[in-house]
């Protein structure tokens, strides 16, 4: 399937997902019409024998071509659209928070030492603070959204 800029004016080759998303769409092609032409050509001999028969074969001089009707045809698309400076903001603030999320489920471990007796206060101190700094954060980014 081919894909296009937005306005679709020019087709595109590269695009980075990233920074934009794919959209279905429709073009509408015009095709002229197309009078046939008759195939036209010759016989060329390729080998006489002594009794007078002959091997030929079909040379063509001018190819033929079938006749088209004008018409439209409709072909399914797609339409690269450039995400806004809003969406893309938003996009990498939902990235971080997942980050985040992700970086205080794989510390649970600590907290849960820490509440079992198994680290001291002192030891888990700076768990402790990274953990709500991660949570502060969180909490930071979920406000712009």
């Amino acid at each position: 399937m081919r894909i296009f800029n937005e306005d679709k004016t020019k087709e595109l080759n590269e695009f980075d997902l990233t920074r934009g998303y794919l959209k279905d769409d429709t073009i509408i092609n015009h095709i002229e019409a197309v009078l046939p032409i008759e195939e036209k050509g010759h016989y060329e001999v390729i080998k006489e024998y002594a009794n007078g028969g002959k091997d030929v074969k079909w040379v063509v001089d001018v190819a033929g071509v079938e006749g088209v009707e004008e018409h439209d045809e409709t072909e399914n698309i797609q339409v690269y659209i450039p995400y806004t400076k809003k969406e893309l903001t938003k996009i990498q603030n939902e990235n971080r928070i997942n980050e985040l999320k992700q970086l205080l489920k794989d510390s649970d471990f600590r907290a849960i030492k820490f509440a079992e007796g198994l680290y001291t206060e002192r030891e888990y101190k700076p768990y402790k603070e990274q953990r709500q700094a991660w949570r502060d954060e969180i909490n930071e980014l979920e406000a712009t959204l």
